[in-house]
């Protein structure tokens, strides 16, 4: 058996539809994601099939964690799941099942890396688990590196937040990564196109399908139970709201204050950039203010003044010509 622990299938399942392991290859009709296009990840559902407790009466305390993140970018943890006493088999009601949504994908950021996390958490404190299921629609639930800055201490923002950084220090279910990227088809690369992307947490054999139910089939159809797996989903939709990329972009921004990104600058620098990016907006929003009041009444002098400066920003000269004009 060789060690395959990714296997994938296009959107259109029909009844079922064979599982492949050439993720490098293109779907009949379907092609790599393109400038402008939106892009959603998923996470439609993970089936466990281990026990790690030792007592009979146990179950497993269960976390789902992802991270998402575009080439050198600071990686995005979301956290999906988190319960006591979980029976075996397949899990699907999540806080959220959003990994990552972007309505204008560019492809300059041609490489996208998922990471899953599945783990049995022994010892959790239950009364974190309740509190974080009273407020599991929460922002600081969704994205647990912004807990601390939204108002959650309450809840234990802390505890949640080194739950999900050390993960990694319990039970592990199912912990793999998957880089997809645009590229063309057959070069050794796996593609960033859509369809489903299933991942098992042990070597699987060849001959496996996916049925409308998200379960996974073995050749003669019978459900499949060699190993845990977890399926996400890659759409060319867009299933966010406008706060949603805002928190994403914020959390992001965390990670990279935090030491977590790859991007090769420093903490400061980062910041700097993101607030000079900001500021350029704020003059921008501040000129068609101005020129919103010149066309209704006289400006007084420290406004004319404050427009001629602002208009004559060479660094903004790109974007003032349709507000100016």
């Amino acid at each position: 058996m060789s060690d395959i622990r990714w296997m994938c299938a296009p959107s259109r399942i029909g009844e079922s539809v064979a599982l492949s392991d050439r993720l490098d290859r293109l779907f009949d009709g379907s092609s790599v994601f393109g400038n402008a296009q939106p892009l959603t990840v998923r996470v439609r559902g993970v089936m466990i099939l281990e026990k790690y407790d030792w007592l009979p009466w146990d179950k497993n305390d269960v976390a789902i964690v992802t991270t998402s993140q575009f080439g050198n970018e600071p990686p995005v943890q979301r956290l999906h799941f988190l319960q006591q006493n979980v029976e075996k088999g397949w899990q699907g009601d999540f806080f959220n099942d959003v990994v990552l949504t972007i309505r204008d994908f560019n492809v300059k950021k041609n490489m996208l890396i998922l990471r899953i996390q599945v783990y049995d958490m022994d010892g959790i404190d239950p009364g974190l688990i309740e509190a974080v299921s009273n407020v599991s629609k929460s922002v600081a639930v969704t994205f647990p590196h912004l807990a601390p800055y939204a108002a959650s201490v309450s809840f234990g923002s802390s505890a949640l937040l080194t739950l999900v950084e050390n993960i990694n220090n319990h039970d592990r279910i199912i912990d793999e990564r998957l880089t997809l990227e645009v590229v063309e088809p057959e070069k050794g690369h796996k593609l960033l196109q859509p369809g489903y992307f299933i991942c098992f947490n042990k070597p699987v054999g060849e001959g496996l399908s996916l049925n409308s139910n998200l379960t996974v089939l073995n050749p003669d159809q019978s459900v499949f139970e060699g190993a845990s797996y977890t399926v996400l989903e890659v759409e060319r939709e867009y299933h966010g709201q406008p706060l949603m990329e805002i928190d994403q972009k914020a959390a992001k921004l965390i990670a990279e204050l935090n030491g977590k990104g790859q991007s090769g600058k420093a903490a400061l620098d980062f910041l700097r950039d993101t607030i000079d990016y900001y500021n350029k907006y704020k003059k921008l929003e501040r000129i068609r203010e101005l020129k919103s009041k010149e066309s209704k009444e006289k400006l007084n002098n420290a406004e004319q003044k404050l427009l001629q400066e602002l208009a004559g920003d060479a660094e903004l000269a790109p974007f003032v010509t349709g507000i100016v004009n």
